[in-house]
């Protein structure tokens, strides 16, 4: 793995400046993480030359306590990264849609911000401190308008939502305060691309619905699904259709379940579900295209892509099995819809990218992979941002 450190001016956009102005340049010895030089002087790209890359994907590894980030040109064909050491080990990081905000947690349960600019330069905000804290923080996503963060946390079955202060990243929690979640261990959070429905994966627990208002924050009509076989399977990964039309459940001990979205978030299960999958789905995408759906199993250690018929059925591709590494926990594709990034927390490799194959249709052909630091990382969180 190359980890590099060069020139990469900071974004010149009224957004950007303000995010500096406000934070400035944290010190190394701010107690809370480390910052690398190159970093503290915002001359970090990564491998990125100096140019703007398309995307940016974050990788956050528990074991080595580090943040590694890789500016993704348009095509490519290597990975080079800038690695953060953050001196505790993280547990969920969110990127903001808008591309300059990353939020980071920790297994001690602060929530830190990080300004970033064009190239990937990485700013620590809010003056080193905490933007908020929670007990055991395990998952964090930002609703489409970059305007609104959900957390979970491994602690409580609640759902804390916060309002983003998009210049400085400061948050504020709504005026719900926590939301209270059916029972079961909170495992992913998925906000529909719409942004109009958020779900709650709760393990054992099935599944959690609300109505969303991204204008307001507020959540509404709380349902509750659950899983096909209680006690026997568990909802640990979810996505949604590019038209928020369908909604995909990975859960263990069924296979993937599909459901027609309707009205505020309520969902009906269609014919044919759940669809056969491998041991421990644990991610879910569908491409660019809304053709194809690929399944992260973190049990069997690979990938099985489906095609996305009418009416929301899969059918395994003629070519439905990837080998991934030790345990893929998440798949993300970049800006460009290109490339579909997988981390696995076992290893073997840590990071992986794949492109669509232009002949066999929804086939995966690996493009690289590599270390994301002296293994064992234990990478356990990934965010895309453009």
């Amino acid at each position: 793995m190359n980890l590099t450190s060069r020139f990469a001016p900071l974004r010149r956009t009224p957004v950007a400046l303000a995010f500096f102005l406000v934070f400035g340049l944290t010190a190394c010895g701010s107690g809370k993480f480390f910052v690398p030089v190159c970093q503290e002087t915002n001359s970090c790209s990564g491998g990125g030359g100096g140019t703007t890359p398309a995307s940016l994907a974050f990788v956050a590894n528990a074991t080595t306590g580090t943040l590694v980030t890789y500016p993704l040109a348009k095509t490519f064909t290597t990975l080079s990264g800038t690695s953060t050491n953050l001196g505790t080990p993280p547990s969920a990081i969110a990127g903001s849609p808008r591309g300059n905000l990353l939020y980071v947690a920790t297994v001690g349960g602060s929530v830190f911000v990080y300004g970033v600019s064009s190239t990937g330069a990485l700013t620590l905000g809010n003056g080193g401190s905490a933007v908020t804290s929670t007990l055991l923080p395990t998952y964090m996503t930002i609703d489409p308008t970059g305007n609104w963060l959900f957390m979970v946390s491994s602690s409580s079955s609640q759902l804390l939502v916060f309002q983003i202060n998009t210049v400085t990243g400061a948050l504020q929690q709504t005026g719900q305060g926590t939301i209270p979640l059916s029972s079961g261990a909170p495992t992913q959070i998925y906000v529909t691309p719409n942004g109009q429905a958020v779900y709650v994966g709760l393990g054992l627990g099935g599944m959690d619905s609300f109505a969303f208002d991204p204008s307001t924050g507020v959540l509404s009509n709380h349902l509750h699904f659950a899983t096909r076989q209680n006690g026997a399977s568990a909802d640990n990964a979810i996505a949604a259709d590019n038209q928020s039309a369908y909604l995909f459940v990975g859960e263990a001990g069924s296979g993937v379940r599909v459901f027609t979205i309707g009205t505020a978030g309520a969902l009906t299960e269609i014919s044919g579900s759940p669809f056969t999958t491998q041991l421990g789905p644990a991610s879910i995408v569908v491409d660019s295209t809304n053709k194809y759906v690929y399944v992260a199993n973190g049990g069997a250690g690979v990938i099985t892509g489906y095609s996305l018929g009418s009416g929301g059925a899969l059918t395994p591709l003629s070519i439905s099995t990837f080998t991934a590494g030790i345990k893929p926990v998440q798949m993300s594709l970049d800006a460009t819809g290109a490339y579909l990034l997988v981390i696995n927390q076992g290893g073997n490799p840590d990071l992986q990218v794949f492109s669509f194959d232009t002949t066999t249709a929804g086939k995966l052909d690996a493009v690289t992979s590599g270390a994301t630091g002296p293994d064992p990382t234990g990478p356990v969180s990934l965010s895309v941002i453009p």
